[in-house]
């Protein structure tokens, strides 16, 4: 957790409101403050803190769970005087239920981490004790994924209280006042800036607040906390990319070149006859997307936008890239959304060869409004109004060409000789196998190039592709028999 809690009164005046029904639920992908919220938020508590408990992969055992479940419990109860709850041995979920249901004062349960527990009889155990506990406890989950509770049901019954992603993104009020909290100075506009570009995602807030920017211009915002996007992009793509199964990667990372989108449009970037589904997994269960009306799916958050297209491109190559954006701008033809069809193609186009110059942190390409402020609505027809460009600028002060969005030097390396398949060897794929010799485990390899592992992966298994061999040996070999690397790596 970076630097001090803030208080956050929008929100407690929520959770407050949560504790006097049966469930509380508090969804967000990895970074959004879940937990840092409910923190700050126990500490102002009048009655005392709650009983807290924070999963981790080990509660996946159903009486190491419970065991810790009733020690939080007995602590709360002890803390405020009185007669704590006591359990015996081989506590289980009725005894729990019985126990609680016995107290003379009102209880608050924090569980933070939900989503740590797979599906299971630890995560059905935890899910019965919330579901039916007792008039006297209200329960708070936190999680990364929507708990798989009858939400409906007690949304329908008024016993359901939810902040979500989108509650949980800084405004510019409580961006100002972190910055304070750490003695960061900025400006009214430098502030604006932050949160445009961070989309309020706390946890890039956070390090910008201990990063502040430096200068007047707001669009140099990202350049004052260089290092800290790349600890966000490192945090995202382990925390929220590489848990989710391949083909849900493959889909989240496409829709990064998308403004809003219909499943019908993500279909013909991806074939897949099941976007339906993955769409709402993405958006409801992990509480990415956003839906701006019953056909239409965002990713709302820039930042994120930026991470997931500049590793599309890492794992792919700009070839492919290009190749979505014509994919696009065809089904944009189609639709007869000309206008949207025009800027797709003219993204295409700059892409193909690549990024455009310039280092630091840029965001998607400019197909539709991304930052503070509502994107446009995105029916059948034109997903897209007008270009964003990158809050980024040069050191000089002049605005990077655009579209750039996506990290540097991923075009097609060429080569010479009859070898075809080699010459299509991406500059990453190059830069992985030159590393191959090394005896590094993908693992290494990937710290090393500050990727994810599922991209050093990927890029592995295309390497073998395109050289024909099926081992890291055989691949050594042929590479420094072709003259792609030297003999010695």
């Amino acid at each position: 957790m970076l630097g001090p809690l803030l208080d956050r009164p929008r929100l407690f005046r929520t959770l407050d409101s949560g504790v006097t029904r049966r469930l509380t639920v508090v969804v967000g992908p990895p970074g959004a403050g879940k937990s840092a919220l409910l923190a700050s938020w126990a500490g102002s508590l009048p009655l005392g803190e709650p009983a807290w408990l924070t999963l981790d992969a080990d509660d996946n055992h159903v009486p190491r769970l419970l065991t810790h479940l009733a020690a939080a419990l007995t602590r709360a109860t002890a803390s405020r005087g009185g007669e704590a709850l006591r359990f015996g041995d081989g506590v289980s979920v009725p005894a729990l239920l019985d126990e609680v249901s016995g107290h003379p004062h009102p209880l608050v349960l924090v569980v933070d981490g939900f989503h740590e527990l797979r599906p299971g009889p630890a995560r059905s155990a935890l899910l019965q004790f919330a579901r039916y506990a007792p008039g006297g406890l209200s329960v708070v989950l936190a999680s990364r994924r929507e708990p798989d509770l009858p939400l409906h049901k007690l949304r329908a019954g008024g016993e359901l209280t939810e902040i979500r992603g989108a509650d949980l993104a800084f405004t510019h009020a409580e961006t100002a006042e972190l910055f304070r909290a750490h003695g960061a100075g900025a400006d009214d506009d430098q502030i604006a800036a932050v949160v445009r570009c961070s989309g309020g995602w706390a946890l890039a807030v956070r390090y910008a607040s201990v990063n502040p920017v430096r200068g007047n211009d707001p669009h140099s915002c990202l350049e004052g906390w260089s290092q800290a996007i790349r600890h966000c992009s490192d945090f995202l793509l382990s925390e929220l990319l590489d848990p989710m199964p391949t083909d849900d990667q493959d889909v989240l990372l496409r829709t990064s070149l998308l403004g809003g989108f219909s499943a019908s449009l993500l279909r013909a970037l991806t074939g897949r006859a099941d976007l339906n589904r993955v769409l709402r997994r993405l958006s409801t269960e992990h509480d990415l997307l956003v839906r701006d009306d019953e056909w239409t799916y965002r990713l709302p958050n820039p930042l994120m936008r930026g991470v997931l297209s500049r590793e599309l491109a890492e794992r792919y190559g700009w070839p492919e890239v290009s190749r979505l954006l014509n994919k696009a701008a065809r089904w944009y033809e189609d639709m007869g959304a000309t206008s949207a069809a025009r800027r797709y193609a003219a993204a295409a186009q700059a892409h193909a060869a690549g990024p455009a110059p310039g280092g630091g942190i840029l965001l998607p390409p400019g197909l539709g409004r991304v930052g503070g402020g509502a994107s446009p609505r995105v029916p059948a027809g034109d997903a897209t109004r007008s270009p964003a460009r990158s809050p980024v600028r040069s050191p000089a002060g002049s605005p990077r060409p655009s579209p750039a969005p996506l990290p540097p030097g991923e075009e097609a390396a060429t080569g010479s000789g009859p070898y075809a398949a080699a010459d299509s060897l991406t500059r990453s794929e190059l830069d992985v196998l030159r590393l191959l010799p090394q005896g590094l485990t993908l693992d290494e390899i990937a710290a090393r190039r500050h990727v994810s592992l599922n991209t050093v992966k990927t890029q592995v298994q295309a390497i073998y592709r395109k050289l024909q061999v099926g081992r890291r040996r055989d691949a050594v070999r042929v590479a420094a028999e072709r003259g792609l690397i030297s003999p010695r790596g």
